[in-house]
């Protein structure tokens, strides 16, 4: 059951599927926030979003450069080896595939022979 919703406000106006929710309640503003239509309010959400949004990007670089550091000859050594293992099930998941198209194709043929 679902109906249109639309909400207006400082932030703009959609018109959306409201799902199960009830039309009227507190819905998110187009910018992705709770502002509740304020615009200052959005730009705050969207400022606080962004600034731990850009914290997580810089403790990734930052962890990222120290494991390559601390680990990176392993890594490369494990990833060829996973890379290995995943070639041998990747060619073994090809050969089944193979071998099941073949037994449709054998068991069409026969299912067609006796209708000539």
């Amino acid at each position: 059951m679902s109906s249109s919703c639309e909400t207006s406000g400082a932030c703009g106006t959609s018109t959306e599927s409201c799902g199960t929710s009830t039309c009227g309640t507190s819905e998110r503003c187009p910018c992705g926030t709770d502002c509740g239509g304020d615009p200052i309010a959005c730009a705050i959400g969207l400022w606080k979003g962004s600034f731990f949004e850009a914290m997580k990007s810089i403790q990734v670089d930052l962890l990222r450069a120290k494991i390559q550091k601390a680990w990176g000859s392993k890594m490369e050594k494990a990833a060829d080896i996973v890379l290995e293992a995943m070639g041998v099930k990747w060619q073994a998941m090809m050969a089944e595939a193979q071998a099941k198209a073949d037994v449709r194709a054998k068991l069409h043929a026969l299912w067609q022979e006796g209708r000539k």
